[in-house]
């Protein structure tokens, strides 16, 4: 079946059972394992042994700590890194609260992304001994050689991708899931909490840790969901337990930091917490201070401690935390005003950046701040189907950011015109990149073609719902039950359904500040005409084909409706097509 947009690939009929039951079924998840799916207990987080290097840069963490060493975290500027940051600030201070160790984030627009030497030299001119990078370094080889010169102890944990040769830096210990064991698709704040769970069982010599540790190792868990969700990992195995489970703290975290921001993302304490809260309401404002502030200072509010046994203190410490959360929103705000101006610009100069292959698109401007152009390159790559390269130019250089396109790792373009970049980054769907003012064209061709004769993109747009729904299935409670499945994200999206001969009750309308969105209710056969509201975001365009009365066959993400009332199902639309009768 074809709609409006994509081709149809509707479901095969799965065994009876709930709305929920069914979809589950129709992902493979038997009727025996669903239980323990929907309900995971922290007994099954594998330890850090399955980390590879997990165990052993814990293990060199304790060690300088007992020797009264002086420890800096190294982190990175955006939410996963910051999290990172903040997970091993709160246990290594735990274990030394008069000492805790110094965090380093680099500037995003003066230092850019990971190690320096720069920054290495400081370090050590401020007596620093041993550092622990997290979310960055396993590329750092020439970082590597200088700590390794000035006598320093260097401990990696990281998760992106390493060199194409294989070559790893030479350091005291490295931690990286693409090395080994069980947890392979770990993000930057997952691998740094396992890196604190080996720490806190090398400082007890233990398995078994004090309750202060383990209640920490508790509460961080939310850090790593954060970081998590954030990155956009794959949600499964591992990264699913640790979302889950940490997810599920948020909303009312005992980290005044995470608290804060979880209230001003609107967040009350009997909320659930999912993926898209997370993804669109606390990330972001962390994200901004990494953008358009200074990183350390979220880092400063996730790591605000959680211990104070002062009734006054812990007010105190609580209304820093409101203060410095609303000021992040602000910055956030800020942001979104900045992103929408980039993109409006890159818009309009689409066909300049496209190379001459028009496989991707590569611009640079001297007003588009670079903590900014990553998300404006994700609208435009979503918008126009190419990858999007988009940098901050400065004097001879342009730093910036790229994001890809399903069926197509930006990383491995980036690789093949690496003579022509100062430096560059990252993963198959997202990177950072520098290059040569001088080189810009050189770049745009060389990037334009690798992706025009490497993107895998033979097959048409197509879409394959779960399962079919039914007007029984049309309600609060089995919408909600949904939930128990996720959380949701990349490699396990969002559930949908297929529904077959929906009737629009009332007009449609356009909606949203560029008036790009579409709403309208419809009616499902046999649900005794109760209306569901239908939000499809940035397809406004759709607006004339929908008419009062008329009966169409949608494929939508069933969702729970919490604004301006009592909870109520709602659907977001993916696709529709005209209900053809005989």
């Amino acid at each position: 079946m074809n709609g409006w947009m994509k081709t149809w690939i509707l479901p095969a009929p799965v065994p009876s059972g709930t709305l929920m039951q069914r979809i589950a079924a129709a992902r493979g998840i038997s009727a025996s394992s669903l239980p323990k799916f929907i309900a995971p207990t922290f007994g099954d987080l594998a330890p850090p042994k399955e980390l590879h290097g997990a165990v052993e840069v814990g293990e060199r963490l304790a060690a300088a700590i007992r020797a009264g060493r002086k420890v800096a975290i190294f982190g990175d500027y955006d939410a996963d890194g910051m999290c990172a940051s903040a997970i091993l600030l709160h246990l290594m201070r735990a274990v030394r609260p008069n000492d805790p160790p110094i965090v380093y984030i680099p500037e995003r627009a003066t230092e850019g992304y990971g190690l320096s030497i720069p920054a290495i030299q400081h370090l050590a001119s401020v007596g620093v001994e041993t550092i622990v990078s997290v979310d960055c370094g396993v590329t750092a080889i020439e970082e590597a050689r200088e700590a390794r010169r000035l006598g320093l102890e260097l401990l990696i944990t990281d998760h992106h991708t390493m060199l194409p040769n294989g070559v790893l830096p030479d350091v005291d210990a490295l931690a990286h899931p693409g090395l080994g064991g069980g947890t392979s698709e770990l993000c930057g704040a997952a691998v740094a909490w396992k890196v604190g769970w080996a720490f806190a069982c090398a400082w007890c010599g233990s398995d078994r840790v004090p309750a202060v540790l383990r209640e920490l190792l508790v509460e961080t868990l939310a850090l790593a969901a954060f970081g998590t969700i954030a990155d956009v990992v794959p949600l499964r195995g591992e990264n699913r337990l640790i979302a889950r489970l940490g997810a599920a703290r948020i909303a009312n975290s005992g980290l005044p930091g995470l608290l804060a921001l979880a209230r001003e993302a609107g967040i009350g304490a009997n909320d659930h917490v999912d993926s898209e809260r997370i993804s669109f309401g606390v990330a972001p404002i962390v994200n901004a201070c990494g953008r358009l502030g200074h990183p350390l200072e979220a880092v400063e509010l996730l790591g605000l401690p959680s211990n104070l046994q002062d009734v006054g203190a812990r007010d105190s410490l609580m209304r820093s935390a409101k203060q410095m959360a609303s000021n992040f929103r602000q910055l956030n705000d800020r942001r979104k005003l900045v992103e929408r101006r980039i993109v409006d610009a890159a818009s309009a100069r689409i066909d300049e950046g496209l190379g001459l292959a028009r496989g991707a698109c590569v611009l640079a401007a001297s007003d588009w701040p670079r903590g900014v152009v990553g998300i404006a390159c994700s609208r435009l790559a979503e918008t126009f189907a190419v990858p999007v390269v988009l940098m901050e130019s400065e004097g001879e250089f342009a730093h910036g950011s790229a994001r890809s396109v399903e069926g197509y790792s930006v990383l491995g373009g980036l690789h093949s015109c690496a003579n022509l970049l100062q430096r560059f980054g990252g993963h198959a769907a997202a990177a950072g990149v520098a290059v040569r003012l001088d080189r810009l064209d050189a770049f745009r061709e060389a990037l334009s073609a690798h992706a025009a004769e490497n993107r895998k993109n033979d097959e048409p747009p197509s879409i394959r719902p779960d399962v079919e729904m039914f007007a029984a299935d049309l309600s609060t409670a089995s919408f909600e039950s949904i939930d128990g499945l996720g959380p949701f994200g990349r490699t396990f999206s969002a559930p949908t359904v297929f529904i077959r001969g929906a009737t629009v009750a009332g007009e449609a309308r356009v909606f949203g500040a560029e008036s790009d969105h579409l709403s309208f209710f419809a009616r499902l056969d046999g649900s005794d005409a109760r209306e569901v509201r239908c939000t499809w975001w940035r397809q406004a365009a759709q607006f004339k084909k929908v008419k009062r009365g008329q009966r169409l066959n949608l494929i939508a993400i069933p969702q729970v409706d919490r604004w301006g009332g009592a909870p109520r199902p709602a659907f977001t639309l993916l696709d529709a097509t005209e209900c053809i009768t005989d």
